[in-house]
């Protein structure tokens, strides 16, 4: 975490012991640049922190982009009205092997306005089913625990568990499509 950010003070305890890619970017600032990353986003991405901070986290995708993905991203990102969202998005780890990324993202609000953006990855391709299950119930966990912290700070983490529901669709779908031959 970001020393100097709001959020480090309680955040980056849970960031730290977490085995799930976190992320954290700040919503006030133009482009919405990292202020958190933990040891799993970076095991994952091949990113230091030090790379990673202070970007926006698109500098994860190709060089010619997440193509649709893209823009239903920035929607979510612009909508205030959208607590929570699931996206999954080419990426590319810093040794330029490509992956796809179950990427989970939620709003927190400071005094009415948000924010934060919580985001949670997951790598798709590697993990079966039940790994995608652990995944989900980790994540759970730590949201919790963080939903915490942010109380105690006087933040809401805004959404639910609703999104997490629907990751085993998603890799369903995306299977099918690959057996069909779907682009």
């Amino acid at each position: 975490m970001d020393n100097k950010s709001e959020p480090a003070r309680g955040f980056g305890d849970v960031f730290d012991k977490s085995g799930v890619s976190l992320s954290l970017a700040d919503a006030r600032l133009d482009d919405a640049p990292l202020i958190g990353v933990n040891t799993a986003f970076c095991k994952m991405s091949g990113y230091t922190a030090e790379q990673a901070l202070g970007r926006n986290c698109r500098f994860l995708q190709p060089s010619g982009g997440a193509g649709p993905v893209r823009g239903r991203m920035r929607s979510f990102i612009a909508d205030d009205q959208l607590t929570e969202g699931k996206f999954v998005v080419p990426n590319v780890r810093a040794d330029g092997a490509p992956f796809l990324n179950l990427v989970y993202m939620s709003k927190l609000k400071l005094d009415g306005k948000i924010r934060y953006i919580l985001g949670s990855q997951f790598e798709i391709v590697r993990h079966d089913d039940k790994a995608l299950g652990l995944y989900e119930m980790a994540l759970q966990q730590d949201i919790r625990e963080l939903r915490l912290v942010a109380g105690e700070m006087g933040m809401v983490m805004l959404g639910t568990f609703g999104q997490l529901a629907s990751s085993y669709s998603i890799i369903a779908e995306m299977r099918l499509s690959d057996v069909r031959g779907d682009t």
